[in-house]
C-alpha cells in the first residue's frame, strides 16, 4: 500500500492520480513544491485594482442582477465599484448574496465593457468580523488532478499532513547544516508549502537550492581530487609541436594558441586532465587538438580521436594525414567498414605501441582495441556520445588525459564547467576572411521570393543545402484520416503539412529545371549516399534535400546557402550545427529557417528569433540550456533537469560558485564527505 493512502482524503484513485503525476512518496509529495505564490495578505481599494493582476478587496453587495444562466453581483467600496459574475448554478447563488453583505473577494480582474471579475473567489464577513489575509500557494497541476478535485488546497493540505505526522531522515548532515545556515528539512519544505509572508520566499528558495547543489558539489570536487591522483604528466613536446606548426598552410589564431599552450601547461601538471575545447564550426579545434597529441606522442605515449559519424572520421583522418606525416607521425582510420584483416593489423599495432595517433568512431572503445599508453583521448562533437561510451574509451590504457571538443556546449556540459569539472577552453575567433552566416526567419508568403533567390544564387555558383525533419510521412494523409475516423491526427499535423525528403525534393525540381536536385538520408545505401555526397562536393548537384545527417562531417565551402525546413522542431544547438555547414568560405553565407504552416506558441517563435540574431556558438548554448534545463551532472542524462530541480544555472551562477568554494574549503580542510543524496530522491 503507498504511504500516501495514509493521508486525509487520499484513496486509490486519487493515489493512481498522483503517481501519473510523478508523485508516489511521502518524500515525492513533499518537494512537489509551488511553482507561484498569490499574495492574499494585501487587500487593495477597488479603484486601484488592475486587470490581469491578482488582488483581494473587501467590499459590500450594492445588486444582484440574473439574465438566464449568468449572474451579475455588483460590489463597492469607498473608492469604486466592480462587478462579480457568475456563470451556471446561477438559482443556487442567488440565494447567498443579499445586499448590504460584505464580502472578502479574491480573483484577477478583467475587462468587458466595465470593470469584471469572472467566478472570484469570496467570503460573507460576519457582522465587527475582518478579513484576515494568506498567502496562497500555485502548484503544478495535470488535468486528472484537477478532474480527480486534487486542487491547489488540498495539495497544500496533505503537503502540511504528510510533514506534520510523519518524519523525515534530512538528508543534509548536521555539519553541513550549521555551517550553511539551514533549516532542518521539515521547516524549509513547510515554510515553502505555507509561507508566512511573500517577502520570506526567496529566502528559502536559496536554501532548496544549496541543499540540491551541495551533494552534487561534494561530489564534483571529489571526482577532481581523484583526477590529480591519478594519470601521467606529459611534458611539452615543442620540437614536434613546431614540426606541425611549420607544416600548417596557416598561421595560428590568437584563439588557437592560447589554447595550445593552456592544454599543454595541463597536460603537463602531474594527475589526469580533463578538458573541455569549446569554438564555433570552422573555428579551428581539430588543429589545437592535434598539436595537444603532440606532447604525449613527442613523449612517448598514444594518441586517439573518437568522431560520432564515419564521414566525420573520414574527414578527420584526411585533414590531419598530410600535416602528421609531414612529422614523421604514423596515422590510422579505425571505423567500422574497416576490413578484419586491417583492424587485426591496426589493434596489434596499437598493442605494441608503434601505432601513435588512430582516429576513429565507436570502433574505438571496443574490447579488441588495447592501447600499449593512451596518453590523450580525443572526443570529437562529445554531446553525440553516450556517456558510458565517452568513458569506456577513457578507460584505456589507465587514466589518459582527456580533451572534449564541441562546436556548441550542451546543458551537461555547460553544467559541468559552471562547478569547475572540466579545465574549459574557448576559441571565439575564427580564420581571418570569414564571415558571420545572415539567418532569416521566412513565412510560408515569402517562400516563393525565397526560392527564387536560392534558384538564381545556385546557378551562378553557389550551392544550397535543404534540411527537412524527417524522411517520410509519420502521420495519415488528410485522405486516409476522412476515410477511416479511428485514425487519430495531431492538430495541424497531416502529411500535407510536413517536409519530407521527396516531397521537397519535387517542388524544388518543379520549381526550376534549371537546376539539378540530390537527396542524402540515413536510410539510404552507404553507397548511394556517399555518391550524392561526392556529387554535390563536385558541384554537379545544385542543391542536395538531406535530414540531419549532414550535421556533421559534411564539409563543401562552395555551398553557402541553407534551408532548414520546420525549424521548431529543431533544438537550437542543432540548428547550429547544421547552420554550420555554411559559411566556411569568405563569401557571404545565407541560412533561412523555414516557418511551418501552423501557427507556433510565442516562446518558440522567440527562440528561432534569438537563435537568427546571433552566429555566438555560446550564447547559443545558453538559449540551449534555458530551453532545456542542465541534465544530469553526474548520470547519463542529456537533457531535462535531472538531479537539479530548483537550480537555474545561469541565473543561479553564483550560488554555484559559492557551494564550488564551500566543497573545495571541505577537501583543503581535509574534512570527508558524508554521505548525502539529492533530496529529490525518495
Amino acid at each position: 500500500m503507498s504511504d500516501l493512502s495514509r493521508l486525509t482524503g487520499v484513496g486509490p484513485k486519487r493515489v493512481k492520480i498522483l503517481g501519473e503525476a510523478g508523485i508516489s512518496t511521502l518524500r515525492d509529495l513533499v518537494y512537489h513544491l509551488p511553482r507561484r505564490y498569490l499574495d492574499r495578505t494585501r487587500f487593495t481599494p477597488i479603484a486601484e485594482l488592475k486587470v490581469g493582476e491578482d488582488a483581494i478587496f473587501v467590499a459590500t453587495v450594492a445588486s444582484i442582477h440574473v439574465v438566464q444562466t449568468r449572474m451579475m453581483v455588483e460590489v463597492s467600496d469607498a473608492t469604486g465599484s466592480v462587478e462579480l459574475v457568475f456563470f451556471n448554478g446561477v438559482q443556487f447563488m442567488r440565494g447567498r448574496f443579499k445586499e448590504g453583505m460584505r464580502l472578502s473577494v479574491a480573483g484577477v480582474p478583467s475587462h468587458f465593457r466595465e470593470l469584471q471579475m469572472v467566478h472570484p473567489e469570496w467570503e460573507a464577513l460576519a457582522e465587527g468580523k475582518e478579513p484576515v489575509g494568506e498567502v496562497l500557494p500555485r502548484y503544478p497541476l495535470t488535468m486528472a488532478m484537477s478532474e480527480a478535485h486534487v486542487a491547489h488546497k488540498f495539495l497544500q493540505q496533505i503537503s502540511l499532513e504528510a510533514l506534520g505526522g510523519f518524519s523525515f531522515t534530512d538528508p543534509v548532515a548536521d555539519i553541513h547544516r550549521g555551517a550553511l545556515e539551514l533549516l532542518p528539512e521539515a521547516e524549509l519544505l513547510r515554510g515553502l508549502h505555507k509561507p508566512a509572508a511573500v517577502a520570506g520566499i526567496p529566502a528559502l528558495r536559496r536554501q532548496l537550492k544549496v541543499r540540491e547543489l551541495l551533494p552534487l558539489s561534494l561530489k564534483l570536487e571529489a571526482v577532481k581530487r581523484e583526477r590529480r591522483r591519478v594519470g601521467k604528466a606529459w611534458p611539452q613536446a615543442l620540437a614536434l609541436r613546431e614540426t606541425l606548426r611549420g607544416a600548417l598552410p596557416f598561421t595560428l589564431t590568437a584563439g588557437q594558441s592560447e589554447a595550445v599552450a593552456g592544454i599543454s601547461a595541463c597536460q603537463a601538471a602531474t594527475g589526469q586532465f580533463c578538458g573541455l575545447l569549446m569554438g564555433d564550426v570552422g573555428s579551428g579545434k581539430t588543429v589545437v587538438a592535434m598539436l595537444a597529441a603532440a606532447n604525449v606522442i613527442g613523449n612517448g605515449g598514444q594518441a586517439a580521436l573518437m568522431a560520432p559519424t564515419e564521414i566525420l572520421a573520414a574527414q578527420h583522418f584526411a585533414t590531419l594525414t598530410p600535416f602528421l606525416a609531414k612529422a614523421g607521425i604514423r596515422a590510422a582510420l579505425l571505423t567500422g567498414d574497416t576490413s578484419k584483416a586491417e583492424r587485426d593489423a591496426l589493434t596489434a599495432d596499437l598493442r605494441a605501441g608503434t601505432l601513435p595517433f588512430v582516429v576513429g568512431t565507436h570502433a574505438l572503445y571496443s574490447g579488441d582495441v588495447v592501447f600499449k599508453q593512451l596518453g590523450l583521448a580525443i572526443v570529437d562533437e562529445q554531446h553525440r556520445f553516450g556517456v558510458q561510451q565517452r568513458e569506456a574509451l577513457a578507460k584505456k590504457g589507465g587514466h589518459p588525459d582527456i580533451l572534449y571538443m564541441s562546436a556548441t556546449p550542451i546543458p551537461r556540459t555547460l553544467a559541468q564547467t559552471v562547478f569547475g569539472d572540466l579545465e574549459t577552453f574557448a576559441l571565439r575567433d575564427k580564420p581571418a576572411g570569414r564571415l558571420p552566416v545572415k539567418t532569416r526567419l521566412v513565412g510560408g508568403e515569402k517562400r516563393t521570393d525565397m526560392l527564387g533567390f536560392l534558384v538564381k544564387e545556385a546557378l551562378g555558383g553557389n550551392q544550397v543545402f535543404w534540411v527537412v525533419p524527417q524522411i517520410g510521412p509519420s502521420v495519415p494523409s488528410a485522405a486516409k484520416a476522412e476515410a477511416d475516423p479511428d485514425i487519430f491526427v495531431p492538430a495541424g499535423r497531416r502529411e500535407e503539412d510536413i517536409a519530407t525528403v521527396d516531397k521537397v525534393r519535387k517542388e524544388l525540381e518543379a520549381f526550376s529545371k534549371e537546376w539539378k536536385v540530390g537527396v542524402v538520408h540515413g536510410k539510404l545505401p552507404a553507397e548511394k549516399k556517399e555518391a550524392a555526397l561526392s556529387a554535390f562536393r563536385r558541384g554537379e548537384l545544385q542543391a542536395l534535400v538531406a535530414t540531419t545527417v549532414i550535421e556533421v562531417g559534411v564539409d563543401v565551402p562552395q555551398a553557402n546557402l541553407m534551408v532548414i525546413e520546420s525549424p521548431d522542431r529543431f533544438g537550437v544547438a542543432q540548428l547550429h550545427q547544421l547552420r554550420g555547414r555554411t559559411g566556411r568560405g569568405t563569401a557571404q553565407a545565407w541560412c533561412f529557417l523555414s516557418l511551418p504552416g501552423k501557427e507556433m506558441p510565442p516562446e518558440t517563435y522567440e527562440r528561432l528569433a534569438a537563435f537568427s540574431e546571433t552566429t555566438d556558438g555560446f550564447a547559443i548554448a545558453e538559449l540551449d540550456l534555458k530551453a532545456r534545463g542542465a541534465g544530469s551532472l553526474e548520470g547519463t542524462e542529456q537533457s531535462g533537469y535531472g538531479g537539479l530541480r530548483f537550480t537555474d544555472l545561469l541565473e543561479d551562477f553564483a550560488l554555484t560558485q559559492e557551494m564550488r568554494k564551500y566543497a573545495e574549503g571541505l577537501a583543503d580542510l581535509g574534512t570527508g564527505a558524508p554521505s548525502s543524496s539529492p533530496p529529490t530522491s525518495s
